[in-house]
């Protein structure tokens, strides 16, 4: 039922605008059609323009724009300031109420920020931030797995898949049950290699 009443409120503050922003649009055309008469008027007459500038005059007072738009431009300014009271009863500001109380385990969150750092290739300032949580038992291993594929990565760079294929080769089963073809994929660019070398008897 809240949520309702929300979408209430904001369906006000929609139409509410709707209907300022076509009086905004009627008032203006109104205006610039009776400035257009004027023009007309004035350019096809011989007599001197202060009559029709006076004839003007009138005709945007009796239209008094001013009282329109401020009339529309008032109703959606009452639905604007009523609408964040609305949220405010369905939506409580009070952040506090958001979180639990539990323990912060330390230790988990240092691991995360270590990997984040080790997996951005950050080894010298994950080591740094793991000396100073002093928790350098936990990293040894995460390090070393992401330290290992970097260097895969920099001799694929320059052409060289031994290293990731050794790791492959080693981890074959791994890949089979995460239904990887990696290793067949490494084995497809080492064929194309070695026959862009021009060794055919090699690749086969």
């Amino acid at each position: 039922m809240e949520l309702h009443s929300l979408k209430d409120s904001f369906d006000r503050v929609a139409k509410k605008r709707k209907v300022s922003y076509s009086k905004t649009h009627e008032v203006t055309d109104l205006i610039v059609q009776e400035i257009n008469k004027a023009i007309k008027v004035m350019q096809s007459s011989t007599l001197e323009y202060k009559s029709e500038l006076a004839e003007l005059k009138k005709k945007l007072q009796e239209v008094s724009p001013l009282n329109q738009l401020e009339g529309a431009q008032k109703e959606l300014n009452i639905a604007l300031i009523k609408y964040p009271k609305a949220l405010e009863k369905v939506l409580n500001p009070d952040i506090s109420k958001a979180y639990q109380n539990i323990e912060f385990d330390s230790p988990i969150v240092n691991q995360i920020i270590a990997s984040h750092f080790y997996r951005q290739g950050l080894f010298e300032v994950g080591d740094c931030f793991i000396a100073e949580a002093q928790d350098a038992e936990a990293a040894v291993a995460m390090r070393s797995l992401f330290q290992e594929l970097y260097q895969m990565l920099e001799a694929m760079k320059s052409q060289n898949l031994e290293p990731a294929l050794k790791w492959a080769a080693a981890n074959s089963n791994k890949l089979k049950e995460n239904g990887s073809d990696l290793q067949l994929r490494i084995h497809h660019l080492q064929f194309v290699k070695i026959l862009q070398k021009g060794s055919r008897d090699e690749a086969l």
